[in-house]
């Protein structure tokens, strides 16, 4: 049995819940800037979603006019962020091009070596995607 104070602090599953269900722009523009305030047109999707997947930390988020995410939420985001770009800067050039021309196609045979550790193929029929953070994460990255 949990006791009291251990069944108030939440576990970060909400935040990768919510950061997982945002769509790939929102996410896009939170990967550029984590601690900045979120562009405009996203704010009610960050929220909306906040407050349904992630309510502890988006508790005290209501106000649109000027968002940023709470501390341990943008933690989070620099968290999957930093192991990103540690997987991104072991690639070699030609192995950042190819990742850069998957989008949201079938990942290639000859990278599904050099994918992410801390992330799992998404599968499909006879193929496999990455998962869409890495895509989101290499379309900021490339760009």
């Amino acid at each position: 049995m949990m006791n009291e104070s251990a069944a108030s602090v939440p576990t970060i599953d909400p935040i990768a819940s919510w950061f997982t269900a945002l769509g790939s722009r929102a996410r896009r523009a939170l990967f550029a800037a984590p601690r900045g305030e979120v562009p405009q047109k996203y704010v009610d999707e960050v929220l909306a979603k906040g407050h349904k997947l992630a309510l502890p930390w988006f508790s005290d988020s209501t106000n649109s006019e000027s968002v940023r995410l709470p501390g341990a939420v943008a933690d989070y985001v620099d968290g999957v962020l930093a192991a990103l770009q540690r997987w991104w800067i072991g690639l070699s050039n030609e192995q950042r091009l190819q990742w850069a021309e998957v989008e949201n196609g079938p990942v290639p045979n000859c990278l599904h070596t050099s994918y992410p550790d801390s992330f799992e193929f998404v599968p499909g029929d006879d193929v496999v995607y990455a998962d869409p953070q890495v895509i989101d994460f290499i379309a900021v990255a490339a760009a």
